[in-house]
């Protein structure tokens, strides 16, 4: 059985796949030139790194990555222009979430959160920015200013606003520069030791961190990785002579390329000073952010707080399992308890930076399998675009002019444009879009389905509400998933109420976000189930 009418499934699984990847393990890949330089602190006459300091950085993206998560507090910045950060990594999931202050803090000042990729900031209302611009300050402006709070451990559940990051080059932020450092000291594997010993990567002496003696390396922002294999030399494709017969072939030359991998720290990434214990876990590290600004990072490895997402990065903390039989129960009856609410009215979200941050409402008549809804992009709450989508695929309009909260009824005569759910598919698989609109449309039928499917391919993620009612929150595996991903990776989500009806669609997005429908019973208006355009 398959809940889904919608083509390009593997296609959509790869990208999933390769998402994840860049998520995880190779972010060092987007932030070339990360950093410019180690700051300029006095230390003893540094050395190279002996073999056993080498195999010591080289664990530790490694134990980052093994120990999941730790507290984070940052300082940039002097005086009036000072930013402390304070808050939780949590490495495993790729996900950061942590408060922004001090005196500099300006509009960045508030809560935030982010994955590689995407931030999601909630500033400070007035209130709590006069709460920490009165706090005291110590008169000499050169000196740390009061730390800030760490965030609520719930994040609040609206307010948030979504960007995209850019973690190097001339537009990059302070801001955005400390992130990507946040999260490219984990990685899944551990770095080459003997490309890291043969670096520019120096000893620069020892310290003392919570009572335990560390060293001091100097050390690159991104690992050096061993060249890639060298391959046979291409020949140029044959050319036709206007007599028909071939030309003499050419074979190409290849390109030059370098001998070994980079040792000079400024190509690896820019120099990081990392305060690194005996058991390879980092405790602090240094570096410069754009604008030459020396940041200070300290790690508290004690601070293991489990961190919440908002929605648009997946929400509350997962443990998924295999489904109780009542709970594979409750999923069999989905599908015909939701046929039996006829339709629903829903809200749709779906942050897809840095192409848009869609929302818009509209109906869904089960019973003719039809979805009706206008849609608009955040930035742009002018230009909205009404689409009626049904199991052939999606015709849709676009108006412009003024903000149109639901799609006018009846629908308009003319002026779509309809195209087949496969057209509307690219190298990637199914717009995000019409990933939930599809999935929405499929989630009734007239009869209950087999519980032994779900106790198969089903998997249990959480408990949760949605609008004050409590929810279970299921993952089903696609075909194409199947075999193929472990518990707690597949990309759709089902929220269901105690009588197995669907409150919530959940949808893994292209840019590593979450997209939701959510359903609401009421009166559903005639919708336009002929095809338009």
């Amino acid at each position: 059985m398959t809940l889904s009418r919608r083509p390009a499934e593997r296609r959509r699984i790869v990208a999933l796949v390769a998402l994840v990847c860049v998520s995880l393990g190779s972010l060092a890949g987007l932030i070339g030139g990360l950093v410019s330089c180690a700051p300029n602190n006095a230390a003893t006459q540094s050395r190279p790194l002996s073999a056993a300091e080498a195999q010591r950085l080289s664990e530790m993206r490694v134990t980052n990555y093994r120990d999941e998560r730790s507290g984070v507090n940052a300082i940039w910045g002097e005086g009036d222009t000072q930013v402390r950060v304070a808050g939780w990594v949590d490495w495993k999931r790729a996900l950061a979430y942590l408060r922004v202050g001090g005196p500099g803090a300006g509009d960045q000042r508030g809560l935030l959160q982010a994955v590689p990729g995407v931030v999601a900031t909630r500033p400070a209302t007035p209130a709590e920015a006069a709460a920490e611009a009165e706090a005291p300050r110590p008169s000499d402006a050169t000196k740390p200013a009061p730390p800030v709070a760490e965030p609520p451990a719930d994040p609040p559940a609206d307010g948030w606003q979504l960007r995209s990051w850019t973690p190097s080059g001339k537009s990059a932020t302070p801001l955005d520069t400390f992130l990507s450092l946040v999260f490219v000291v984990a990685n899944p594997k551990p770095d080459h030791a003997d490309l890291l010993a043969k670096s520019d990567a120096r000893w620069t002496g020892t310290d003392r961190i919570g009572g335990t003696t560390v060293d001091v390396l100097l050390g690159p922002a991104v690992p050096p990785q061993p060249l890639p294999t060298a391959t046979p030399s291409a020949k140029a494709p044959a050319k036709t002579t206007a007599s028909g017969s071939p030309s003499p072939s050419a074979t190409v030359s290849p390109t030059p390329s370098r001998t070994a991998p980079p040792t000079a720290l400024d190509e690896l990434g820019g120099a990081l000073r990392y305060w690194l214990d005996p058991t390879a876990k980092l405790r602090r590290f240094e570096a410069l952010l754009p604008g030459n600004i020396s940041a200070r990072v300290d790690l508290d490895r004690t601070n293991r707080t489990e961190v919440n997402a908002v929605a648009s990065f997946g929400g509350r903390t997962i443990t998924p399992r295999a489904p109780s039989k009542t709970e594979a129960a409750l999923l069999a009856k989905m599908r015909q308890r939701n046929h039996d609410r006829n339709g629903a009215k829903f809200t749709v979200d779906v942050p897809t930076l840095p192409v848009a941050n869609l929302r818009g409402s509209g109906w869904l008549d089960w019973n003719n399998t039809v979805a009706y809804v206008a849609v608009h992009d955040v930035r742009k709450p002018t230009d909205v675009a009404f689409l009626r989508a049904d199991t052939a695929g999606v015709a849709f309009q676009t108006k412009t002019g003024k903000a149109i909260e639901e799609p006018p009824v009846p629908a308009p005569d003319t002026g779509w444009t309809f195209q087949a759910w496969a057209q509307r598919a690219d190298a990637r698989g199914g717009l995000d879009i019409d990933l939930l609109l599809g999935e929405a449309l499929a989630v009734a039928a007239p009869t209950q389905d087999s519980a032994s499917f779900f106790e198969e391919h089903a998997s249990f993620l959480r408990k949760d509400t949605v609008d004050g009612v409590k929810v279970t929150v299921f993952e089903i595996a696609k075909p194409a998933e199947q075999g193929n991903i472990g518990r707690g990776q597949a990309r759709m989500r089902y929220w269901l109420d105690k009588t197995g009806a669907i409150q919530r669609l959940e949808a893994r997005t292209r840019a590593g976000t979450y997209g939701q429908i959510d359903f609401i019973d009421g009166t559903v208006p005639t919708l336009p189930t002929g095809q338009l355009g």
